[in-house]
This record gives structure tokens, C-alpha cells and sequence, in this order.
């Protein structure tokens, strides 16, 4: 009867090349009854946009479906039903476009179908637009804003109450009676799973967990040093992001490096970067914190951090067998940097602070820039992309802030 639709997407605009990035419909029956749902990330092949709002990662993004691949069964989930949204003008354009970019049309907009924004000025006249306070209005709790499944339950219980106040048949009965006519795209529906967003509490497995305990070694020294020169570059912002656990897995895998190989070099690294907070003689809380966040990092645990600090008489434990770290990264007066993705700060403010240290701000990424500024580091954006080409560090926001302080004065 009807498919109550919502999407999350990279921006406000199809003409500006916004994109899907969740989508989630929800069955209701002519009583009101809701009679199932379906719900998907979408990987939209570009940044996410206002992350900070919908609150979907890349990392998440780019491990589910695009938009093609889930075509045939939206479609089939939304034939012969009444579509229904909040401000269903603007879920029912991104439909229209994801449609039109595989060359076909899709029946949803505002002549065929209902929009709960618009019919709550005769049936909810109290209540302003958002989808928030027409629920409070009605009664309905809302479960987490900006979530696509949890937006079309909303916007779900908003239409049973309409049905409720309206009677039998509604004034819109044309419009189910003419929704069986409309013609949608026939597609075979792919061979692809949904993949819904992570519940916030729930902790993503460390990369450490897909490698196998035991591997035939490849016959190719110096394994460790190429795993660990990848290591340095996904720890320069202290942060490791899918796309770099996705590498280091990789990587040990070619070298044919087991998890307890991986661990021991894990631990090398954590004696170096001990071994450079001693040599002073003493450590100081920032380098103490430092090597906890290090160790988490790297799937250690906080006693491999005090066995590091306090290793004893054994000089095997007092110095690496490796000359670690790498040098540390650092941004020099005129060095290019370049942002992308959208935070909770106007872009405009983190380019101001890069100029104000004598950093130079680039608009796109090229051989020489220094760095990548994203507000998620596993964007898809295509600067990102160019980035990874040709090996330019890419760190989120925060770890910015920390380089910037150590910008030297320009001569």
C-alpha cells in the first residue's frame, strides 16, 4: 500500500553532484500498520559531506553497495506502492537522479505520492516543519535523528496517525489506486547484501584480527622494514584509518607475516618510541600518553607500555634493533596543504589557521603538496584519491592543530 522512504545524503543538492549515502523504506499497510522495512548504506563514490550531521564514516561508506547495485531491489520494495516521505520533494529527487545516472526513470515525486511535511498543516497545524516536531506533536518518539531507518519509522508513524484521522478511504485514494500503473525500471536485482551503519556503541574489530597466526614465509628480507615503513605512515596522525589498516593487512600478507610476527614488530616499535622518550632521561606525561594511544593503536596493551618504559637490564629492551621512529613529520613555513570533507568548523577557519602559520593552502592536491587535511582520513573524495596516488600523508582535523604548533617561524 504504501513505502515510506528517507535518505542521508552528501549534500542538499543533485545538481551539485550530491549523492545517496543511506537510504531505509518502511511497508505500511492501508490501516497504518507498519508491515516491514529495509534499509542500506550507500557508498556514493565521493566525500560524505556534513558528517558531523548524518554521522556515517567513510570507513562504513565504502564497504557497502553503490547505488547501481541496490537499483533493482529499491524498486522492487517501492513498486505498486503509495511513496511517502518527510519533504518528500527532496527524497524523491535524489531518487530521480541516482535513477537517471544509470539512464533510467523512476516514478516518485510529488505527483504520485505524499508528503507527511505538507499534510501536517491540515492534520498537525500546531507543529512546525522537521520532522522532530511534527513527531513531538503526534506523540511519536523519534529514535536517532539523521539515521534513514530510524527518519522513515518516524516519518511511518506520522502517516498512521494521518490514516487514523482521515477515515476510509483517504483523500489521497486515487493515489493508491493509480500506483500499481506506474511503470519502474525492470532490473535484476545484484547479487549484494545491505549494509547497515554501526550501532554507536559498537567497537570495530582491530585490523590485527584478520591475520592468521600462522603464514608461510615468503623468502624476501627485509619484511619488517617494509611493514614497518607503512606502519610510520599510518601513525603520523596518530590515527588509523581503514584505508591504512587495510594496507597493513595487506601487506603482511604478501610478506607472509603471521599476527604473532605482526604483534612482535608492533612491540619493536612501541621499545623505539620509548627508547626516543628516554633519552632525555625522563618521560614526560605527553610522551607517556603518547605511547598508550600508540600501543592501543597498534592491538598492545598498557603493560607493554610500562615494560617499554621500565625495561630493565636487558639491553636488548633498552634500544630497538631497528633505528626507530622515522623522523617525525613536520610542516615547514610555504609547504602546501589542502582540505577536504566538511566539519563542524566553517573550511574558511582551518584555512585561515594554516595561513596564519605560513602554510600555503592549495585547492586541489598535486605532487607537492605536504599534506591532506580530511574530516574523515578513508574519505572517497577525489583529492583523496590523488593523495593516496602519490603517497601524501592524510590526517583528520585534530591532528592538524597539533603539527600547526609546531610550524617554525618563517625566516
Amino acid at each position: 500500500m504504501y513505502a515510506v522512504i528517507d535518505v542521508e545524503t552528501t549534500g542538499l543538492r543533485t545538481s551539485w553532484h550530491d549523492r545517496i549515502c543511506e537510504i531505509a523504506i518502511v511497508h505500511v499497510d492501508a490501516a497504518g500498520r507498519v508491515t516491514g522495512d529495509w534499509s542500506s548504506l550507500v557508498n556514493p563514490e565521493r566525500d560524505l559531506g556534513p558528517q558531523h550531521v548524518h554521522g556515517i564514516t567513510a570507513a562504513e561508506a565504502r564497504r557497502a553497495p553503490v547505488f547501481a547495485d541496490l537499483a533493482g531491489r529499491i524498486g522492487l520494495l517501492l513498486r505498486d506502492r503509495v511513496v511517502v516521505a518527510h519533504n518528500l520533494a527532496f527524497d524523491a529527487a535524489f531518487l530521480v537522479a541516482e535513477y537517471a545516472r544509470l539512464d533510467l526513470r523512476a516514478p516518485v515525486g510529488r505527483e504520485y505520492g505524499l508528503c507527511t511535511m505538507q499534510l501536517a498543516a491540515q492534520l498537525l497545524p500546531n507543529a512546525g516543519r522537521s520532522l522532530r516536531d511534527c513527531c513531538l506533536a503526534a506523540g511519536i518518539p523519534q529514535q536517532r535523528a539523521h539515521s534513514a531507518l530510524d527518519d522513515a519509522r518516524a516519518a511511518a508513524g506520522l502517516l498512521s496517525r494521518y490514516l487514523n484521522r482521515v477515515g476510509t478511504p483517504p483523500p489521497w485514494q486515487q493515489l493508491v489506486l493509480d500506483a500499481s500503473a506506474l511503470t519502474w525500471p525492470e532490473l535484476t536485482e545484484a547479487d549484494v547484501l545491505p549494509v547497515t551503519r554501526r550501532h554507536r556503541h559498537e567497537v570495530a574489530e582491530h585490523f590485527l584480527t584478520r591475520l592468521v597466526d600462522r603464514l608461510p614465509r615468503v623468502p624476501s628480507p627485509p619484511q619488517a622494514d617494509a611493514y614497518l615503513s607503512l606502519l610510520d605512515h599510518a601513525l603520523l596522525d596518530r590515527h588509523v584509518s581503514t584505508v591504512e589498516a587495510d594496507a597493513l593487512v595487506e601487506a603482511a600478507r604478501q610478506l607472509g607475516l603471521s599476527r604473532a610476527e605482526v604483534l612482535g614488530l608492533h612491540r619493536r616499535y612501541l621499545q623505539a618510541l620509548a627508547a626516543e622518550a628516554r633519552d632525555d632521561g625522563a618521560v614526560s606525561d605527553v610522551e607517556r600518553a603518547d605511547l598508550h594511544t600508540v600501543a592501543a593503536l597498534l592491538g598492545l596493551a598498557r603493560s607493554d607500555v610500562e615494560a617499554v618504559l621500565d625495561p630493565g637490564p636487558d639491553p636488548e629492551h633498552r634500544r630497538s634493533t631497528r633505528p626507530l621512529p622515522a623522523p617525525p613529520f613536520r610542516l615547514l613555513p610555504g609547504d602546501t596543504v589542502v582540505f577536504t570533507g566538511q566539519t563542524a568548523e566553517p573550511r574558511e577557519l582551518w584555512e585561515e589557521r594554516a595561513r596564519a602559520a605560513g602554510l600555503t593552502v592549495g585547492r586541489g592536491v598535486t605532487r607537492t603538496t605536504r599534506l591532506l587535511v580530511a574530516a574523515d582520513p578513508d574519505t572517497m573524495s577525489g583529492k583523496a584519491r590523488q593523495a593516496r596516488r602519490h603517497r601524501i600523508p592524510i590526517i583528520h582535523p585534530g591532528a592538524f592543530l597539533g603539527l600547526l604548533s609546531q610550524v617554525p617561524p618563517a625566516r
